[in-house]
């Protein structure tokens, strides 16, 4: 079978309630009418996992929010539209994915502490308390850990579930400083990968910095083994998302967070929106259905948002694969708390095809499984289940050197395990792309 470069236009199109009253075909009518512009900045959209496992039936994880980081979460089938190189498809359901019970997050904050940080480092100790306790009111079970850095790791302070702890820790900071205009941000990323998370625990990193980074090779006061690539690889290797504050400006921030399934915000936005919105990100998240006409898993999804204050759609391309991207592929490959995969599965093959045409494209597997069972048994079947996967992928042609496995049995659920729904979210194998496939040009 001969694979060729799919790239095809996805367009998701959110609607107001001004538009709800006209019917589905004045809707398209007027969507293929109106002028599709360059992307824009009040609305952002995040596809956290491509669902490939029944392709061409497409699910698509996504979550929206606006420049303040709130979330959108009104979606529905009645307000979203795909198009495929133009042609309306209808979306087959909008899901919400149910919120994880108890949610474990393990937040550790980086802080830039060199001369022009100090009032951002007061908006964190005065924000905190509020943050800490949204948290709690979604379901989310935190601890607090924090990094301060310049052009060196100053201090270190263990993850804590105290807030008073983490407020005495940054009472006495005093921001100064500053020899150069970059400072150590690499380093404090590096650091986060030392901390003894807890095994169930969502790992997040709160980047906080007004200054570039050194990277390896270069000249100045702080010296880092990493560049930007080689930290998003350890990153996604220790399963860390970032999330970073920053001037807009500083791209490779933008670049580190997106690529670990983070976010990016502007350092001057409130702190208070900031902080509060990250608990809404980790449980608002939408599962798009819909059936694909193309041959391939496609590389890349535009999605356009509707304006209808200047009647005009706003854009952004999403590469489905790119660094840090996760493809899913659901246990249901195989057979309840079993591991055996078939001899024929047309979905792997489209994946191995896929990488043989990709040289430099490198992917780690990952097993997951529901809550049914014993901890030991779930964990020994989510690698079995992985293996399985690479041992499949290796007998299409695909080189085992590129591939990497690891079982999480039950810690790490996307779903609520209450319901079937979740349950068969939560059996699931990712592929997670570890290296980008723009080095293949």
């Amino acid at each position: 079978m001969i694979i060729r470069k799919s790239v095809f236009s996805l367009f998701v199109f959110f609607f107001v309630s001004s538009l709800f009253s006209q019917d589905k075909f004045n809707r398209i009518e007027l969507l293929q009418e109106t002028k599709v512009e360059s992307a824009r900045k009040e609305i952002e959209i995040s596809i956290r996992n491509v669902d490939i496992s029944k392709f061409p039936e497409m699910r698509i994880i996504i979550e929206a929010y606006n420049k303040l980081g709130e979330p959108v979460d009104t979606l529905t089938s009645d307000n979203l539209f795909v198009f495929e190189k133009g042609v309306p498809k209808k979306v087959t359901k909008v899901e919400k994915i149910p919120v994880v019970d108890n949610v474990l997050v393990d937040f550790i904050f980086a802080i830039d502490i060199t001369g022009s940080m100090q009032t951002y480092i007061n908006q964190v100790k005065d924000n905190i308390a509020d943050f800490t306790t949204n948290l709690t009111k979604r379901g989310i079970d935190y601890r607090l850990g924090l990094i301060l850095f310049d052009d060196d790791i100053s201090k270190v302070f263990k993850p804590t579930n105290k807030v008073a702890d983490f407020i005495g820790w940054l009472a006495p900071v005093r921001a100064f400083g500053g020899g150069d205009e970059k400072e150590n941000a690499l380093e404090a990323l590096d650091e986060a990968t030392r901390f003894r998370f807890r095994p169930d625990a969502v790992r997040c990193v709160v980047l906080i910095t007004d200054a570039p980074y050194h990277q390896a090779g270069e000249k100045g006061m702080g010296t880092t083994r990493h560049t930007t690539q080689s930290i998003i690889e350890k990153l996604i290797k220790n399963d860390i998302r970032v999330f970073s504050i920053a001037p807009p400006r500083l791209k490779n921030y933008e670049i580190i967070s997106r690529s670990t399934r983070g976010a990016a915000f502007d350092l001057d936005l409130p702190f208070s929106n900031i902080l509060d919105n990250f608990s809404k990100q980790l449980t608002n998240l939408y599962i798009l259905s819909y059936r694909s006409d193309e041959p391939v898993i496609p590389d890349s999804i535009e999605i356009a948002l509707f304006n209808p204050t200047d009647n005009k759609l706003v854009k952004k391309v999403i590469p489905i694969v790119e660094l840090g991207r996760k493809l899913i592929i659901e246990n249901l490959l195989f057979k309840t708390g079993q591991y055996n995969l078939p001899e024929v599965i047309k979905e792997l093959d489209i994946l191995a095809e896929f990488m043989i045409n990709k040289p430099n494209v490198s992917i780690i597997i990952e097993g997951h499984t529901d809550n049914v069972g014993t901890d030991a048994f779930n964990y020994v079947l989510s690698q079995k289940r992985a293996e399985s996967v690479m041992n499949y992928l290796a007998s299409k042609g695909v080189d085992k050197s590129r591939m990497s496995i690891v079982g999480y049995g039950k810690r790490r659920p996307i779903a609520s395990n209450k319901d079937e729904f979740g349950r068969q979210l939560n059996r699931r194998t990712e592929i997670v792309i570890i290296t980008s496939p723009e080095k293949n040009n």
